[in-house]
This record gives C-alpha cells, sequence and structure tokens, in this order.
C-alpha cells in the first residue's frame, strides 16, 4: 500500500474558540480563557508566547485523550484546551 499524505492548512478560529471547541457549553456554562489557561491571554507557560495550533480530531493526542488538544506554535508545547 502507498503511503497517504495530508497537508495541514491554518487558519484563524473567528470568535471564542472555547465556544467553537466546546459548542454545548456555549454561554454561561462556558469556562473562561483564564480558568482553562490560567490568563486571559492564554500564554504558553513554557515560552510565553499565545499562538497555538488547534489540532485534528483525528490525530493520536484527540483520539487518545479525548479532548480538543492544542499546540504552541513557538515551541511545542502541548496541552488540552
Amino acid at each position: 500500500m502507498k503511503p497517504k499524505f495530508y497537508q495541514a492548512i491554518l487558519k484563524p478560529i473567528k470568535g471564542n474558540v472555547l465556544d467553537y471547541v466546546y459548542p454545548h457549553l456555549a454561554g454561561n456554562e462556558q469556562m473562561t480563557m483564564s480558568e482553562r489557561m490560567g490568563n486571559e491571554t492564554a500564554s504558553c507557560p513554557d515560552c510565553t508566547k499565545n499562538e497555538w495550533i488547534l489540532l485534528a480530531m483525528e490525530s493520536v493526542s484527540v483520539r487518545q485523550g479525548g479532548k480538543p488538544y492544542i499546540e504552541c506554535i513557538e515551541c511545542g508545547y502541548l496541552t488540552h484546551l
């Protein structure tokens, strides 16, 4: 069987990313960025940058962890959102 390759294209998520990944919690039940990431700017605990890649639902991290995972664009720090 020949290998398959897929290209991931980064595109910004408009609006509140927490509403995007947890639509069933949108509104009063939704957690805040401070509650989830420790601060409102969602800075990385390793490098202090705040640009993240939302991993695909098909990724191993998401499938095994069962949660939406994000990776810091700068240093590769991985956490769930």
